[in-house]
């Protein structure tokens, strides 16, 4: 067995083994949640019954168990007397039994699945049950509207043909319960701004929209009242075909049935202007938690990395960032210095992108240290090297995820 979701941190661990007064004290948080992955996870289960049924109130279980493994899951179910929530990915085939256990318990209150049940739990009461996320109508069973009908509840609804989609003739008057997020691929603007008032006026639950996979200049965006002030000030400042959106991310305010959305995402293909473009969206987009940018233009300009980094202060929430081909926007020092100089001259692959690779190392520590509440950052970078010809060899990529560890704002993390 593991943990699940928040998973115990080595702080935790190394508190726990201190000393008994403190191992009591921890015994709480250390089996809250737990994971089941293979049989022999429930027999551990098992042996360890009377210690997890005062403390496991989330369980996870995985599809690597075999048919006795899920029948000897369901007989101990009911011994775990704090248990309200489980994951239960996988529920159709064999499972069914196991799914009619878990919803049986009298402390559940929520039974998350990837995917929908077997037809024959159309006549039992769903409404412990949620479904991750479905895909619509369009690809949903036939027996979509049975299981709505028994109380099963969707957290995230994906459509992707969303210029076809009608609320009259798709939705109707229906209430989608539980509904706490969409997900809109090639979406169509005209469509949206109409039918999103309409959908945030009757599902309460609904909290995140998130517009995907269609590229759009700014100016396309006009009919949308949560980006109208950014596109204002880029039109004032001569900014409006600077960039592309390819998604957009957003959250609504707490309160109930609000129509009021903020930016909380956005992802940007910047070919020019790329200061006066950053702090605008900082002025804009106040509330703004994650930020991509990829480099469209690679002799865009260059910035002095204290210069750069100095601009990303101006985020008050930003807490994730994602760069793809950001080296061609740094400057480091003299340009003799510079990692970018080496580009013609180098002729071995791994001695370019070495080079590179601590220049992105000395730029995101020094971008961590300037935005204080920045979590982590993702790097994607590629180039191609010349041998000393002239001629095109080959090309080389690093990517990776670097994480702020402490106070000191230290970065961990690894690109290759």
């Amino acid at each position: 067995m593991r943990g699940i979701s928040d998973p115990v941190s080595c702080e935790l661990l190394a508190l726990s083994v201190a000393n008994c007064q403190l191992r009591q004290l921890c015994l709480p948080f250390l089996f809250a949640n737990i994971a089941i992955y293979i049989n022999k996870d429930v027999q551990r289960l098992k042996d360890d019954l009377a210690l997890l049924s005062k403390y496991t109130k989330m369980l996870s279980i995985d599809e690597g168990l075999t048919e006795s493994g899920d029948q000897t899951l369901s007989q101990l179910l009911p011994q775990l007397k704090q248990l309200c929530d489980v994951e239960l990915r996988t529920c159709r085939d064999l499972r069914t039994d196991l799914l009619r256990a878990i919803l049986a318990h009298p402390k559940v209150t929520s039974v998350l699945v990837d995917e929908f049940p077997e037809e024959s739990m159309c006549n039992d009461d769903l409404s412990k049950l949620i479904i991750d996320r479905t895909t619509g109508y369009q690809d949903s069973p036939p027996e979509f509207d049975k299981y709505l009908n028994r109380g099963m509840r969707i957290m995230c609804l994906e459509l992707f043909k969303f210029d076809n989609l009608r609320l009259d003739t798709q939705f109707g008057s229906k209430i989608l319960s539980g509904l706490q997020e969409i997900r809109i691929f090639n979406y169509s603007i005209p469509e949206l701004s109409s039918w999103l008032p309409v959908l945030s006026s009757t599902h309460s639950t609904l909290k995140e929209l998130w517009l995907c996979g269609t590229l759009c200049r700014v100016s396309d965006h006009a009919a949308l009242p949560f980006l109208s002030l950014f596109i204002q000030k880029c039109q004032q400042q001569n900014l409006i075909n600077c960039f592309v959106i390819s998604r957009l991310g957003l959250r609504r305010s707490v309160s109930q049935f609000s129509q009021v959305w903020s930016v909380i995402d956005i992802t940007l293909g910047i070919g020019t202007s790329l200061i006066q473009l950053l702090t605008l969206i900082a002025i804009s987009f106040p509330k703004i938690e994650r930020l991509t940018l990829s480099n469209l233009n690679q002799d865009a300009g260059r910035y002095d990395i204290a210069d750069f980094t100095s601009i990303f202060a101006r985020f008050s929430s930003l807490r994730v960032i994602s760069f793809e081909n950001v080296f061609g926007w740094l400057k480091f020092g003299s340009e003799s210095d510079t990692p970018t100089s080496t580009v013609q001259r180098a002729a071995i692959v791994h001695d370019l992108k070495a080079r590179v690779k601590s220049g992105l190392l000395v730029f995101t520590s020094c971008l961590a240290k300037q935005v204080r509440t920045l979590d982590s950052i993702y790097i994607s970078e590629m180039g191609s090297e010349s041998d000393n010809s002239g001629n095109h060899a080959k090309s080389w990529h690093l990517s990776g995820w670097l994480h702020v560890l402490n106070g000191n704002r230290d970065i961990g993390g690894t690109l290759k």
